[in-house]
């Protein structure tokens, strides 16, 4: 019991596997259950076959035969060793019936064969094969499990259950030869596996624990699952018993039989761990499994030590090959129905039925399992298009006729194309989303639209483009917003593909021809700050458009606004102050590469320490309304200087109102 219970605890200490399918058919590896479900509507099945053999040694009584009549004095104590095989093929599907409940099924072929010692003492022929063949237990049942952290695989917890029942009891048989261990035709009981199935409905019930260490161990990829179930078999047992007495008043042996019929229910905890490492191609596992037969008291236990590797593939095939170690023993000659004790005198019901075999088999010394499984689970998802296709034609509002244009996407990675000259078609492969399409053409007005696609999918998009009017004239002066002198700058046209530009005279003054339409028109000058204008220009007229820059910022430039307001006593902003900060942001947006200092100043009411912590506040205030409204956060840094560099003195209302005030200081422009 000692041996049970620390064997119980080690493997608590383990976990088992998430792959497909399980002898349960279920998901898990061969006799642990993962508690994840399978998919709904997803489906997994396989063919496991299994290989298993055990040597038994005996001290077996073989007759010498000198004469007609036996004589105790010719019987022979023989060393005997026997083997034992048992061969398993399994078809188990499975079948995800909602995304959280899995419903399993297993049909069952055996193949149990005992090998006698090939020994012939004295001319007596003792070597044969005894064996039976045919289906075994059919096994129907569900799984239901669920994560209990939403959105997350590092545990799943699940409930399993199953019912089995018997087609065939067909129990294994001693061949025509006597063997001296048993009398010809009675079953083999004392075989591991002695018959194809309990020969009745037995059912199960477990509790399933799942983790996957990946979750939160990215390079740690085990997945680990422990099982815990409650089984109860039931079993029924019919035949004669035979036993061979020495009778002295007869000088030879008396036969003695009795009529056994017997039925065992008996329950058992079934424990399963195993511990799986993911690889791109392969499973690598090992698998713990333990039967513990509670109403039992010598030899109570079926255990194995699994290792194994599954190959799996994305197309959902799996291949495995593992191997079976007993890790608990198995005494034949105890396993015998009571067999023995009554050939040394008599037993009971109860003894015989303490001796029974065990469900589903004993221990055997080794196996080998292969395994071809399919599971829709493995098939790798094909990722959704992230692309659509736009095709359309470029026409001529007024003629009708294809045009030859230029089809770009502003903003996105997609090249520009040119529709056929001949009939006016395009087609474009875009980013799903809403992508902007701009249509140029020589002699036209330009065109522009919006066009939203999902992936995978095709649209039509035909643009008609008008022709360009003749054209009309702009004219007007630029000069500096703060001191109004003129200013040499450039005058563009970006949106005209090879429009004209312009450069004011010495006056700031500057005129430029451009076709009718509406577009914009770009100023620039060196020191200052670039401004852009849409402007509607009309055929045969010249249309004013006057220009007033702002300088661009100068390294150590120091801007001081004490129209910022904030709450009495508080950091908050007031609303007034948002249109001076707008302005601001509109300045650093257009000096991306300016660094500005943001000083706060407070006038002399309070103490010193109170308008230190205060001017620290307001500058933070208004670091994060800038940044909220889009100013690089790397750009900006923030400094409290309190009451200590007033910008007038503090001895009037007025003063002290000019003295409250925020501060931009110009750390760079590169």
């Amino acid at each position: 019991m000692r041996r049970i219970l620390f064997v119980v605890v080690a493997l608590a200490l383990v976990g088992s596997a998430f792959a497909l399918p399980s002898y349960y058919g279920y998901r898990g590896i061969m006799r642990v259950v993962d508690a994840r479900p399978i998919k709904q509507g997803g489906i997994a099945f396989g063919l496991v076959s299994r290989y298993g053999t055990s040597t038994d040694d005996f001290d077996d009584l073989v007759w010498r035969v000198p004469g007609w009549y036996p004589d105790p004095a010719y019987v022979d104590t023989l060393d005997v060793r026997d083997k034992e095989h048992m061969g398993e093929a399994m078809f188990t599907v499975a079948y995800g019936l909602l995304d959280y409940i899995e419903l399993g099924a297993r049909l069952q072929y055996n193949v149990c064969y005992y090998e006698r010692d090939m020994v012939q003492p004295r001319g007596l022929y003792c070597g044969r094969w005894d064996g039976v063949h045919g289906l075994g237990d059919a096994m129907i049942g569900f799984k239901a499990g669920f994560a209990p952290i939403s959105g997350s695989e590092l545990l799943w917890l699940g409930l399993h259950n199953w019912w089995s029942f018997a087609p065939s009891t067909n129990e294994t048989v001693l061949s025509e030869d006597y063997c001296g261990r048993w009398i010809d035709p009675m079953p083999m009981w004392e075989m591991r596996r002695p018959r194809l199935s309990t020969g009745h409905t037995s059912y199960g019930v477990g509790a399933l624990v799942s983790f996957d260490f990946a979750e939160v161990i990215p390079r740690a990829p085990l997945r680990l699952h422990l099982n815990c179930a409650y089984t109860r078999f039931k079993q029924s047992f019919s035949m004669w018993d035979y036993r061979e007495n020495w009778d002295d008043s007869l000088g030879f042996y008396a036969s003695d039989s009795v009529e056994v019929n017997l039925a065992l229910e008996e329950n058992a905890l079934d424990f399963g761990a195993a511990l799986e490492m993911p690889t791109q191609f392969a499973i690598i596992f090992t698998e713990f499994s333990m039967r513990y037969f509670m109403d039992r008291e010598v030899d109570n236990a079926v255990g194995y030590f699994t290792p194994g590797i599954r190959f799996i593939t994305k197309a959902g095939a799996m291949m495995d090959i593992c191997f079976d170690l007993g890790i608990t023993s198995f005494d034949p000659e105890y396993h015998d129905l009571g067999h023995d004790l009554y050939q040394q005198g008599g037993v009971s019901p109860a003894e015989r039925l303490e001796h029974a075999p065990l469900p589903g088999g004993g221990t055997n010394d080794w196996t080998v399992g292969f395994t071809l499984a399919f599971s829709s689970d493995l098939i790798s998802e094909r990722p959704a298009p992230t692309t659509g296709t736009v095709s359309g034609v470029i026409t001529s509002v007024e003629t009708g006729e294809a045009v030859q244009a230029t089809i770009s996407f502003p903003g996105t990675a997609v090249p520009p194309v040119v529709s056929d000259p001949a009939t006016g078609y395009y087609t474009v492969v875009i980013p799903e989303g809403s992508v902007p399409f701009a249509v140029s053409a020589e002699g036209y007005l330009p065109a522009s639209a919006t066009v939203v696609i999902q992936g995978g999918t095709s649209v039509v998009k035909d643009f008609q483009l008008e022709l360009q009017p003749s054209g009309g004239a702009i004219a007007g002066t630029v000069t500096d917003q703060e001191t109004g002198d003129p200013v040499v700058a450039t005058i563009s046209f970006p949106d005209i593909e090879d429009g004209p530009t312009a450069t004011t005279n010495a006056e700031g003054v500057y005129q430029v021809e451009v076709p009718a339409g509406t577009w914009t028109i770009k100023v620039q000058a060196e020191d200052y700050l670039p401004q852009s204008q849409p402007v509607v220009v009309l055929e045969d007229q010249t249309i004013v458009q006057n220009f007033q820059l702002r300088p661009a910022l100068v390294e150590g430039q120091v801007l001081r606004f004490s129209n910022i307001y904030f709450d009495v006593g508080s950091a908050q902003l007031k609303p007034e102050s948002f249109a001076v900060l707008d302005g601001i942001v509109a300045t650093l947006m257009d000096n991306p590469n300016a660094r500005v200092q943001i000083a706060g100043h407070t006038d002399s009411d309070g103490s010193t320490s109170y308008n230190q912590t205060l001017s620290e506040q307001r500058a933070a205030s208004v670091f994060s309304y800038l940044v909220q409204h889009g100013v690089p956060a790397a750009n900006l840094t923030t400094i409290g200087f309190g009451e200590s560099q007033p910008y007038v003195p503090n001895t009037s209302a007025a003063n002290k109102a000019q003295n409250r005030r925020i501060e931009f200081t110009v750390l760079s422009v590169n």
